[in-house]
């Protein structure tokens, strides 16, 4: 798949043909060869400590050495972590036929092509070789992105590699039968459903879409369930909507979708996807691509289930070709503001911990309607004055001043965004949309 400018790839697919043909292939005319679009993996650095897999003909992979090229930079990536990734550059790979003694080289190419750290990888294979270097590279991407079972969530595209959940389940405070149903169709895919996609001849692959206003604790549910899942023994990756940046090349842009995918097909356990606010990712230059992933038919799906738990704070910034049709996402849950007394109480008691005082019901039935996350931020705030003012409890009175304050401000907040919607109204007949 094309990224990035496609015009500088196009350039620097060019340059390093041009350079095969002057320089590689004049010193190997007795090979039939063909010019190959390679994987990254196959200049992942860290891999090839650990291949070992035999290949068709009886070859073996007997390493690479570094070749001097003129149109490539050498160059190194290295990830947060500060270890080394894909390295940039010409290589001589040599590969051996134990039985015959048979000897073959392959030139590997691989260069960035823009300031954003795009890369091209080429090959130039032997015709004879071809079913050979495709198992090869099958295994590279295989040891390069089959992730092993471990407490970490996997970050796509963030700012860090990976993360720790610390939320449980139990914490999650929803209306009992939503809670209920959402842990029950996600285990159940795990447990069961794997094996009717499979006998209904469909790719394991299922898609959920959390959606509700901000603040209403999908993210939570999402950590949560990362937690859970981990302790089942699956693998779980996430997918970060980070603005495109200096350490982000891709933004929320469908490269980052992809990846994740590949990451969980290459697995040796079920995956679960978190991807959240998804409608940032429905480019209308995008689009398309996204409908294809969704309805499983350019996606390579893990054989061991990829469940996909995707979240949205705006369900009608989704095209209705998604929304709408069957297969692209199968359930939708929709996360409600806190609807009872029962639910806002668990909420405050949660937040408040061991400074929980039974007086501190009579704030219950204002805190309803709100997000958790109001509810949260009340809590926090209370608990915050009880620090600055050195007090040994937390009254009444201080936490109704909490809710008062932070009611006031959203007041005021709504108060302004609505004259701003007003004023644009009614000076050039556009409307700005709600900043939450």
């Amino acid at each position: 798949m094309f990224c990035g400018d496609p015009t500088a790839q196009s350039l620097k697919i060019d340059v390093m043909r041009q350079w095969v043909d002057s320089e590689w292939l004049p010193k190997h005319q007795d090979t039939d060869s063909i010019l190959l679009w390679a994987a990254d993996a196959v200049v992942k650095d860290d891999i090839f400590e650990r291949y070992s897999l035999a290949l068709p003909g009886g070859f073996r992979f007997d390493g690479w050495d570094r070749l001097d090229c003129a149109v490539i930079t050498p160059l190194y990536k290295h990830d947060w972590a500060q270890k080394l990734t894909h390295r940039m550059g010409a290589f001589v790979y040599r590969f051996s036929a134990l039985e015959t003694g048979e000897k073959v080289e392959i030139l590997v190419m691989a260069s960035h092509y823009s300031d954003a750290g795009h890369m091209v990888i080429m090959a130039v294979v032997p015709r004879t070789f071809f079913q050979a270097w495709t198992v090869f590279e099958g295994e590279c991407n295989r040891l390069a992105y089959a992730l092993e079972h471990g407490p970490q969530v996997v970050i796509i595209g963030g700012h860090a590699n990976s993360f720790v959940p610390t939320v449980n389940w139990e914490d999650v405070v929803l209306p009992e039968k939503l809670k209920s149903d959402i842990l029950d169709d996600v285990s159940a895919f795990f447990t069961k459903g794997i094996d009717v996609y499979k006998r209904l001849k469909l790719k394991p692959f299922r898609k959920l879409l959390l959606a509700g206003v901000p603040g209403t604790g999908k993210t939570m549910i999402c950590s949560a369930l990362a937690k859970w899942a981990i302790e089942q023994g699956y693998v779980v990756i996430y997918v970060s909507s980070a603005h495109k940046g200096a350490n982000d090349p891709y933004g929320s842009t469908f490269n980052k979708i992809e990846h994740a995918l590949s990451v969980a097909a290459y697995s040796q356990y079920p995956s679960l996807i978190l991807l959240e606010e998804l409608d940032a990712y429905l480019h209308a230059e995008e689009k398309a691509l996204v409908l294809n992933v969704l309805d499983g038919n350019e996606s390579s799906i893990n054989g061991k289930g990829t469940l996909l738990v995707s979240t949205t704070n705006y369900p009608e910034a989704i095209d209705e070709r998604i929304l709408k049709r069957p297969g692209r996402l199968d359930r939708i849950f929709i996360i409600p503001e806190t609807r009872v007394q029962e639910d806002a109480e668990k909420m405050l008691r949660q937040y408040l911990g061991e400074v929980w005082r039974d007086e501190h019901k009579a704030l219950v039935p204002k805190l309803v309607g709100y997000p958790g996350a109001f509810i949260r931020e009340v809590a926090v705030y209370a608990l915050t004055q009880v620090a600055y003012d050195n007090l040994t409890e937390l009254s009444y009175k201080l936490l109704e001043r909490s809710f008062t304050n932070l009611k006031d401000q959203i007041d005021a907040r709504d108060d302004f965004l609505t004259q701003r919607v007003a004023a644009n109204g009614s000076s050039n007949g556009k409307h700005e949309p709600e900043v939450i």
